[in-house]
């Protein structure tokens, strides 16, 4: 079967269940590009062995996601792929994911020239929507305009490697899209978060590390500089606004945490 889009992934300590969704996508006779950013942990590197249509890069050490990504999308490209769709190891997926996505890629090539990523998600409707900023976890990109871009930007790490691609895809005239009803898509499930139950609501949340926050901080003064120096004054405020919530609720989690006041799962 001649798969109209590749499969994508960067793993650290991969567990079962990402192993289990990596032989079903390469069942289905998609190709399967992994950056192993913890080569130590021999699982994955063991499956590609046994698996053909699973192709594995690592570099030894952890490089971060933005390395990884660039490094699986490359070789996609270079092994003739159009468009490879990415997931985050902890984000599920199934089939019908698989089939949702490449579908809407078969009836849309046209419609989606001017794009360098679409990201797909459970909810909204089908119809694809210009966004300013999207994620990396179920995003479709097209890697021609990848490989225009110099592919991701390898000075972030893990934090704002996303956001930098929308960035740099709006100084290049690329859009960036949304397309929602996509069925299997599970980003929540396999997350470390814990459950709050306030006023009646939950609410999802976690505690990062403070090398995590250290990392969050930098990428997001980085990406503000970035977006005030070709005047993307909005994208900088959008930037800025995300970066202020992201430090309120790091600071309300641990006050919780410590004062123990909310029931949490």
């Amino acid at each position: 079967m001649n798969r109209k889009i590749a499969v994508g992934t960067v793993v650290f300590h991969a567990g079962e269940e990402l192993l289990r969704r990596l032989e079903m996508a390469s069942a289905e006779e998609f190709d399967v590009y992994v950056f192993d950013n913890s080569p130590g942990t021999e699982n994955v590197r063991e499956l590609a062995r046994r698996i053909p249509q699973i192709h594995y890069f690592t570099c030894g050490k952890n490089l971060g996601l933005a390395i990884g990504i660039s490094t699986i999308s490359a070789n996609a490209y270079h092994a003739g792929h159009k468009a490879l769709l990415f997931f985050d190891q902890d984000t599920g997926f199934n089939n019908e994911t698989l089939s949702y996505v490449e579908q809407k890629y078969a009836e849309n090539v046209i419609a989606y020239k001017n794009y360098s990523a679409i990201a797909f998600k459970s909810e909204g409707d089908a119809s694809v929507r210009d966004v300013s900023l999207l994620i990396n976890s179920g995003s479709l990109y097209f890697l021609e305009k990848l490989n225009s871009l110099a592919w991701l930007d390898c000075t972030y790490f893990v934090d704002g490697v996303d956001y930098k691609l929308c960035l740099d895809s709006l100084n290049q005239g690329y859009r960036v899209g949304a397309c929602g009803a996509t069925p299997g898509f599970d980003h929540t499930t396999e997350q470390a978060d814990d459950r709050y139950y306030i006023a009646g609501r939950t609410y999802s949340m976690r505690a990062y590390s403070r090398l995590r926050i250290k990392d969050t901080l930098s990428s997001s003064r980085k990406l503000i500089f970035s977006a005030l120096k070709t005047y993307r004054f909005s994208f900088a405020a959008n930037i800025f606004k995300l970066l202020a919530i992201y430090c309120a609720t790091q600071f309300f989690v641990r006050l919780i945490n410590t004062l123990g006041i909310f029931k949490r799962d």
